[in-house]
Parts: structure tokens; C-alpha cells; sequence
């Protein structure tokens, strides 16, 4: 029979607390690595990549972000010529270089002043309808968005004058001292009757009262088009004022 001496007790007093933190040690690493095993199962790609974003990069600044020149500005550009070449003018940075693109490919370049002014000259034009836009790029070669399109038409053809009242060598008759005159162009144009502005309605037809003395008049319509083609029709009418 073993005695129970002071020493056998105090052994036994501490083996519940040795296996205890055991148990707790032991806990610890099935729970490490239960969570390993989760996080490499279901996000061993995302880990991956972080790891491999932080190697690669641990020593890079970061992307530098891209800034763009500011956008061309055309000032006041035709929308219309009746010559093969024109002149465009426009705004930018100064000391930027300015790209035209015409029907597509680029065709000409210039470089901007000291006042912001770009300028491209003689710039040839197609028959017919034309499309055109600039882009600025630095040194650096960024370039900037495109500007505004331009749609420029070339037309060499002259407006067609149609006066339907009155009819040449009419005599006119009335109280007023005045004969209406009308008729129609076959495009939008500026009318002159008599060297007098003239409306023009959206049909192209216009109207007008000319003040006129007895005699005979000489009545001249004269259109101009947006291309700058102008044409002239004239009749001559003769007027007498009605006796009250």
C-alpha cells in the first residue's frame, strides 16, 4: 500500500492543471488549422494574388493618372465655301501641336502661337459635303478628345431666282405707290430686292412691298447662298397710280 506522503500529493494536485492547458494547446492548433484549411479552399486566389500584388509592387508608387490636353476650339468656321481651299482658325494651348482630320484621315498639323491661336490654311475641300475635326497632343504624346465636328459644304453652283409677281413688262396699277413682289430661291440664301434686305421664309420663298413712283421700274433680286455663289434676275414693270 503507497503512503501518502506530502510529495505524492502535491504531484497529483498539479496533473489536472497540466493536462488542462494541454487541452487548451491542442484546441488552439485544430482551430489554426481548421481556418487554414477553410481559407485555402475557398480563397486560396484571392490570397494568391494579394501576396503576389504586395511582392510586385511593394516598391511602386502607383499608376500615375493620364491628363489629357484640353480640347481644340474652332472660331467662327464656315459651314459653306464655293472654293476648293479654306482657312481654319481656331484656340488651344500655346506651344501644343493641333492634328486636322479631314474626311477621316488626318491630314494636316500646326503648332499653336503664343496667343492660342492655331491656324491651318489652304485646307482642300472636296465636292459636296466635308467633314472635319482637330485634336491637340503634348509632348508627351497624349492626346486630346476630339474637337467639334465641322461639316463644311462645298458648292460652286449659283442660286436659282424664281420671281412669280409680277411678270416683266406687267403694268401695275393702284392707289399705294407700291408693288408686291415675290417669288422663290432653290436654297437658303440672302435676298436683295433693290439692294433692300428681304426675308427669306423656310420654304425659300420670299415676299416684299417695294415703294416705287409712276414709270417704269426696273426690279432686280439678287441671293447670295451660304457658299458665297451669288446670282441676279431683274424685270422691268411699269406703274401707274390709280386716280381717285
Amino acid at each position: 500500500m503507497v503512503k501518502n506522503t506530502p510529495g505524492n500529493l502535491r504531484s497529483a494536485s498539479k496533473q489536472p492543471d497540466y493536462y488542462k492547458r494541454l487541452k487548451i494547446a491542442v484546441l488552439g492548433i485544430l482551430i489554426v488549422s481548421l481556418v487554414a484549411v477553410v481559407s485555402l479552399t475557398f480563397f486560396a486566389p484571392q490570397i494568391g494574388y494579394l501576396l503576389g500584388f504586395l511582392s510586385v509592387h511593394r516598391n511602386d508608387p502607383g499608376e500615375v493618372p493620364l491628363i489629357k490636353p484640353n480640347t481644340p476650339v474652332f472660331s467662327n468656321p464656315p459651314t459653306a465655301s464655293k472654293d476648293d481651299k479654306v482657312t481654319l482658325q481656331g484656340y488651344a494651348q500655346k506651344g501644343m501641336k493641333v492634328k486636322l482630320f479631314v474626311n477621316g484621315p488626318e491630314k494636316e498639323e500646326t503648332t499653336v502661337d503664343n496667343d492660342g491661336i492655331f491656324t491651318f490654311s489652304e485646307v482642300k475641300l472636296i465636292p459636296g459635303r466635308n467633314t472635319l475635326f482637330a485634336k491637340v497632343e503634348d509632348s508627351q504624346g497624349n492626346e486630346s478628345d476630339k474637337s467639334q465636328t465641322l461639316i463644311i459644304i462645298l458648292d460652286k453652283e449659283k442660286p436659282e431666282i424664281e420671281i412669280d409677281k409680277p411678270k416683266d413688262n406687267e403694268t401695275i396699277k393702284n392707289l399705294d405707290k407700291r408693288i408686291e413682289i415675290s417669288g422663290k430661291i432653290n436654297e437658303k440664301a440672302q435676298i436683295l430686292i433693290n439692294d433692300r434686305m428681304v426675308i427669306q421664309k423656310p420654304d425659300y420663298s420670299y415676299e416684299y412691298l417695294l415703294g416705287v413712283n409712276e414709270g417704269w421700274i426696273e426690279i432686280k433680286v439678287k441671293a447670295i447662298d451660304e457658299a458665297g455663289n451669288d446670282s441676279i434676275e431683274s424685270i422691268k414693270v411699269k406703274y401707274e397710280q390709280k386716280s381717285h
